[in-house]
């Protein structure tokens, strides 16, 4: 079943915020937000000019072997709350939180790519409303 693309609320219709507006709440969301692995990375917004497959993202990437992520399984340990967390870890999983909700209200056909081994560019692709592919890219570094 498709999302709906706006929700009703009692005398307002609210779309989905535009193509630029959407870029934005991402650039804020993903602000100074570090992907942990062996490396601490930051993200950044990619448009792109076709539907990312694995050919095109090796392309972009240079690197290979090119694999796919499950989604919920790639953001889990960015969304979960430890007891060790300090007040910083927990701002960052409430922003993890909030991103992962970002795209998925807003993105369609989201895949996550990963190009490399031990030190892999990370996609997080998906379509706007608009019909824009975007993709959300950092690194994963491999200990």
């Amino acid at each position: 079943m498709k999302k709906p693309r706006w929700q009703y609320n009692s005398t307002v219709h609210s779309p989905l915020p535009p193509m630029t507006d959407l870029l934005s709440q991402l650039n804020s969301v993903i602000d100074n937000l570090y992907w942990l692995s062996a490396s601490d990375e930051l993200w950044e917004i990619l448009t792109l000019d076709e539907e990312p497959t694995a050919e095109v993202i090796a392309k972009l990437s240079g690197k290979a072997p090119v694999k796919t992520r499950d989604f919920e399984t790639f953001f889990l340990n960015a969304t979960t709350e430890q007891d060790w967390h300090g007040q910083e870890d927990r701002e960052d999983v409430k922003r993890y939180k909030d991103l992962v909700k970002l795209l998925q209200e807003n993105l369609e056909a989201i895949v996550i790519y990963t190009a490399g081994e031990a030190e892999a560019d990370v996609f997080v692709t998906g379509l706007t409303e608009s019909g824009q592919w975007i993709a959300l890219k950092t690194m994963e570094v491999e200990s």
